[in-house]
């Protein structure tokens, strides 16, 4: 009875692992330092949000580099558009990607530069949809 019931178990076992789903692949996107790069954007200028985020972290970490890309879908796009990287429709303004580059992040955690650059946005942070942050010291 108990070599049955081991056969039993490791046949469901074994058929267990021959079913087992495969992992989903992850869809073919850009990555993050494409959407912040000086050939990403397609417009000729900054939007009124890219400028406003720009100017608010240039005065406060003076000598940063700092480039800030909207990569969100404005609202208007067809329901086609909606599917395309955002890179591809550029932005309404609920989604930015944003490097940030300054002295005062040396020795300091990830973390603890992320906040430092949220806590700077925090005003602007309340209406966006996502925010995409890279930040590092030179």
């Amino acid at each position: 009875m108990g070599d049955m019931l081991a056969r039993t178990l490791l046949r469901t076992h074994r058929a267990a692992l021959v079913a087992r789903p495969q992992p989903l692949r992850p869809l073919a996107v850009p990555s993050f330092p494409r959407f912040i790069s000086s050939t990403a954007p397609l417009r000729d200028s900054a939007t009124d949000g890219e400028e406003t985020l720009r100017k608010k972290l240039t005065e406060a970490l003076e000598g940063a580099k700092i480039e800030v890309q909207d990569v969100s879908v404005p609202h208007t796009a067809p329901c086609v558009l909606v599917a395309l990287p955002p890179l591809l429709v550029g932005g309404c303004g609920t989604f930015y990607a944003i490097s940030v580059e300054h002295e005062s992040f040396k020795g300091l955690s990830m973390i603890k530069q992320h906040r430092i650059v949220n806590e700077l946005l925090k005003d602007n942070i309340k209406g966006m949809h996502g925010l995409q942050l890279k930040t590092k010291a030179p």
